[in-house]
C-alpha cells in the first residue's frame, strides 16, 4: 500500500558533476536526522550512485534496482539502515548497464513511491547534468537545491540545469490537461537567450489561464541555491550571481541557503566512509555549522502545497 505522501521531500542536483552534491545530501540527511526528523535518502544518481559508499555500506542490498525491476512492490522495502538513528537509505544503481534510463512507466512509478515513503523527510540524490530523467527525479521534490562551486564552469552549468528543471516543470504543468504542446513550440520559437516572461508573455496572447497557472508553478517552484568548496569568502557572490539570474530570467525566487569552505577533512570524510557530521570535534567549525544552518531552512521552509492550502 502507498501513503499519500511524505512531510517533505528535498532533491539536490547540480548541473555539474564533482561539486560535492552527494556528500552534502548525506551530511544535510544526517543533520536532519540529528535535528530528530526520520529521513530517507534515496540515491537516484541512476547508474553512478555512490551514497552507500559515503556511509560506510559495502553491501547495501538490492536497493533502487530491485524496485525498478519489479523485484519490489514498495520502495521503502529498498531502504536499509544507515547506522546513524532515525536515517535510512535506498541504495541506487552503481555500475549497471542501463539503470540510467529506464522507461518512462517505472521512473514514473519510483516518483510516485518517492512521494509516498514514510519519513518526515526524504532527501533525493540526483544525478548531473539535464538528462530528463535526471531532471524529472529533481522536479519531484517540494523543495529543490541546486549545488555548485564558484567556478565558472560550475556556474554556467548550475544555471543551464536550474533552467532545465524549470521548463520540464512548466511542459509537466501543461501536460495535466493535455497542453503541452504549447509549451514546445513555444520553447522551439525562442531565442536560445529567452527566459519564462517571454514564454509566458507568448502563450497569455493564446491562454491566459494556461499562463497563469504556468506562473503558479514558478511561484512554488521551491528553489535554494547552496555554493560549495569556496577558498575565499568573496566567492559567494558568483552564487548570489546565480541566485539574481534565476530571479531576473528565470522568475524564480532562488535564495542562497549557504556557503561552504573548501575543506579537507570534507574530503578525507568520503574515504573515511562516514559522513562528516559524525565525525567527532566537528560540531564547533564552520562548515558544520553552515550544514547545520541549510538543514534546519530546509526543515522549516513553507511548502508549496501548504501555501496553496492556506490560500
Amino acid at each position: 500500500m502507498v501513503n499519500s505522501h511524505p512531510g517533505r521531500v528535498v532533491s539536490v542536483g547540480g548541473g555539474k558533476g564533482g561539486v560535492g552534491k552527494s556528500v552534502l545530501a548525506a551530511n544535510l540527511a544526517v543533520a536532519m536526522a540529528q535535528a530528530g526528523a526520520r529521513v530517507v535518502v534515496v540515491d537516484a544518481d541512476l547508474g553512478a550512485a555512490n551514497q552507500h559508499t559515503l556511509f560506510g555500506l559495502s553491501r547495501p542490498g538490492p536497493g533502487l534496482e530491485a524496485f525498478l525491476q519489479g523485484e519490489l512492490a514498495d520502495l521503502g522495502a529498498a531502504a536499509v539502515e544507515t547506522g546513524v538513528p532515525g536515517l535510512r537509505l535506498v541504495p541506487g544503481s552503481a555500475g549497471v548497464v542501463g539503470a540510467a534510463n529506464p522507461p518512462a512507466a517505472r521512473k514514473q512509478r519510483l516518483m510516485r513511491h518517492v512521494r509516498a515513503l514514510d519519513a518526515d523527510v526524504v532527501v533525493v540524490d540526483v544525478g548531473a547534468g539535464v538528462a530528463f530523467n535526471t531532471l524529472d527525479l529533481f522536479d519531484v521534490a517540494d523543495l529543490r537545491l541546486v549545488v555548485m562551486t564558484p567556478q565558472l564552469t560550475s556556474a554556467q552549468n548550475a544555471y543551464a540545469f536550474l533552467k532545465g528543471a524549470v521548463f520540464r516543470e512548466l511542459r509537466r504543468i501543461a501536460a495535466a490537461t493535455g497542453q503541452q504542446g504549447r509549451i514546445d513550440e513555444a520553447v522551439e520559437g525562442a531565442e536560445p537567450t529567452a527566459g519564462t516572461a517571454q514564454l509566458l508573455a507568448r502563450l497569455a496572447v493564446e491562454d491566459a489561464a494556461l499562463a497563469a497557472e504556468l506562473q503558479a508553478g514558478l511561484a512554488g517552484f521551491g528553489a535554494r541555491l547552496v555554493g560549495n568548496q569556496l577558498f575565499e569568502p568573496r566567492e559567494a557572490g558568483v552564487v548570489h550571481a546565480l541566485s539574481r539570474m534565476a530571479r531576473d530570467f528565470l522568475g524564480l525566487d532562488a535564495p542562497v541557503l549557504g556557503a561552504l569552505r573548501a575543506s579537507r577533512r570534507v574530503h578525507d570524510s568520503v574515504d573515511d566512509g562516514r559522513p562528516y557530521l559524525l565525525h567527532l570535534g566537528v560540531d564547533g567549525d564552520e562548515f558544520a555549522a553552515t550544514l547545520r544552518a541549510i538543514a534546519r531552512a530546509l526543515l522549516e521552509a513553507p511548502l508549496p502545497r501548504e501555501a496553496s492550502a492556506a490560500g
